[in-house]
């Protein structure tokens, strides 16, 4: 399907329920990894997702009002193992495939979930995903190869990737605003200038690319020769910038996970050091541990326990898309300063774990950031964080008066200190 216009692709979508055909059986608290797409029993997960709470999305999304018309509805390009069909979230378009799986259906449960974490209906105070009103276009650039053995994966590669890219970067301007890319493929230098240009023609479209550093690699995937540890500590200034692409690229907002979680209302800070990779790509970091999401059956919503940048990857493009609808006027790289500037940390440098610190929604929603000029869109600038001076004194009008007075003073009072030692000497002369 190529998307021609922005209306075309949201005219036709449904508003989404809760669950086709009517609420699920039972509540439970399970694992979408064991959530198959025949699934007989439905589920909804008990708990709101912890990064939800965390990072305050039921109060964003209240801040963002809904779209009244299809065109004003941000489309985000999911490029992934492939959405599976729900009304638990609006898919708006699928691309063709660029996997080597022949299955129609999509086999692997990442492309999925990270839809759900973007895009996934919810309760106006039990969100699912970040952005519920966006449209989702689905982009499947790997996924398994049979059903029932994840190893026969077939994983992403930056050929493949290339393609999906590519294909979002023919549409016309302005109808994907958002592109998310929770995977992280190795760097090919034989396909460098096009993937620059690529990534050149997403800029020039005013894309927002959304991107994950990369999680630890198992021996068995394509980053493990680099990054595999064997439960080691990583080496003393690990940087997986020159080796994940797309994230290494300075136009992609590449995103790290934080291992904080909220366990029984508390905040519990976690070290994500062994499970993701370091990076001086890192721009943001979000929490994903516990977070919830949309299982392959399509009715189901269920629980992602992992530490994982493409959970993390998947959440900052939600907040990537409110922030697209509440604030159209203002371009891809003004979108990203706000992400930026808002987050936990400083703007000014980043760490390899949480770039410039953890997102927060809410503050880039809502935090003024003056813009250069008088009109809408006029690119922000970060006042808060200027080098703090010392107050200049005010001008004394009577300075000058002041210090001609202290000379007469000094003047006369050294008259009057020779005049009282001279007193004896001109009293006996004249005595």
């Amino acid at each position: 399907m190529t998307l021609a216009l922005r209306a075309t692709l949201a005219c036709c979508l449904t508003a989404g329920t809760l669950v086709a055909g009517g609420p699920p059986a039972h509540a439970v608290d399970q694992d979408c990894s064991g959530i198959r797409a025949d699934n007989p029993d439905p589920t909804t997960a008990e708990r709101t997702g912890s990064p939800v709470q965390l990072m305050q999305i039921a109060q964003a999304q209240r801040i963002v009002p809904e779209s009244t018309t299809p065109e004003e509805r941000v489309v985000v390009a999911v490029l992934d193992s492939g959405v599976a069909g729900t009304d638990l979230i609006d898919v708006g378009g699928r691309s063709p495939r660029f996997s080597k799986s022949e299955e129609a259906e999509p086999l692997e449960m990442q492309g999925t979930a990270v839809a759900g974490l973007i895009a996934a209906k919810g309760d106006e105070d039990r969100p699912v995903g970040i952005a519920p009103d966006a449209v989702i276009y689905d982009v499947r650039i790997y996924d398994r190869l049979t059903p029932d053995d994840p190893a026969t994966e077939s994983g992403p590669d930056a050929a493949a990737l290339l393609e999906g890219l590519r294909h979002v970067a023919t549409q016309k301007k302005g109808v994907i605003d958002v592109v998310n890319v929770s995977v992280a493929v190795r760097h090919s230098a034989e396909l460098d200038d096009e993937l620059d240009a690529v990534l050149t023609d997403l800029a020039k479209k005013d894309v927002v690319v959304v991107a994950a550093t990369g999680d630890r690699p198992e021996e068995a995937d394509q980053l493990y020769a680099e990054f595999g540890y064997n439960g080691e500590e990583p080496p003393h200034g690990e940087d997986a910038r020159r080796v994940v692409w797309p994230a290494s690229d300075p136009r992609v907002l590449a995103v790290n996970a934080s291992a904080t979680v909220l366990v029984d209302d508390d905040v519990v800070p976690g070290d994500a050091a062994d499970t993701v990779l370091r990076s001086s790509a890192t721009d943001v970091a979000a929490p994903t541990a516990d977070a919830v999401s949309v299982g392959m059956d399509g009715k189901s919503t269920c629980v992602l326990p992992e530490v994982s940048t493409a959970w993390a990857a998947a959440e900052v493009s939600g907040v990537v898309a409110l922030l697209r609808a509440y604030y159209p006027n203002e371009s891809a790289e003004q979108i990203v300063d706000r992400v930026k500037r808002t987050a936990t940390g400083s703007p000014r440098s980043a760490t390899t774990l949480t770039g410039h610190g953890v997102v927060q929604p809410v503050e880039a929603l809502e935090r003024p950031l003056p813009g250069l000029g008088d009109g809408p869109g006029t690119r922000i600038v970060d006042e808060g964080n200027e080098r703090a001076e010392a107050p200049k004194p005010k001008a004394d009008v009577l300075a000058s008066t002041k210090r001609n007075a202290v000379w007469w003073g000094l003047l006369a009072g050294g008259a009057l200190v020779v005049a009282v030692l001279l007193r004896p000497v001109l009293t006996r002369r004249l005595g």
